[in-house]
């Protein structure tokens, strides 16, 4: 498979969920998750929950993409669509996303900061 550009586009992606309906949209969200973390261009995939607000999650993505590439060609899968259709009633807050170029300046990290991540290649 071709690859658009090698820059490397971040996304951060916040969902604000209904605390109650955390299970119900984990167990959606989680075989998507895995599908994206396993496309040949995503980098990198992780999930975070904010401690002081339950039920914010922030997902972290890194792309071996433009985010015209992305938004044409990996918004455009047919798993997004049905995530959406089965996710959206748990929402509080509607979904926010953002992106941001990666730089690779002061990028560092431990090898322990990837304990218990699966690693793709």
């Amino acid at each position: 498979m071709s690859h658009p550009q090698q820059s490397q586009l971040t996304l951060f992606v916040d969902f604000f969920i209904q605390p109650h309906l955390i299970p119900q949209w984990k167990a959606a969200h989680r075989p998507v998750w895995a599908v994206c973390a396993r496309e040949p261009n995503c980098l990198l995939f992780d999930v975070f929950e904010d401690p002081e607000d339950r039920g914010h999650f922030t997902l972290v993505e890194v792309w071996r993409a433009t985010k015209q590439w992305f938004l044409e060609v990996q918004m455009t899968k047919d798993y997004y669509a049905e995530l959406w259709q089965k996710t959206e009633h748990t929402y509080r807050a509607d979904r926010v996303v953002r992106f941001a170029e990666r730089l690779g300046e002061g990028s560092s990290y431990r090898k322990e900061y990837l304990d218990g991540a699966e690693c793709m290649d």
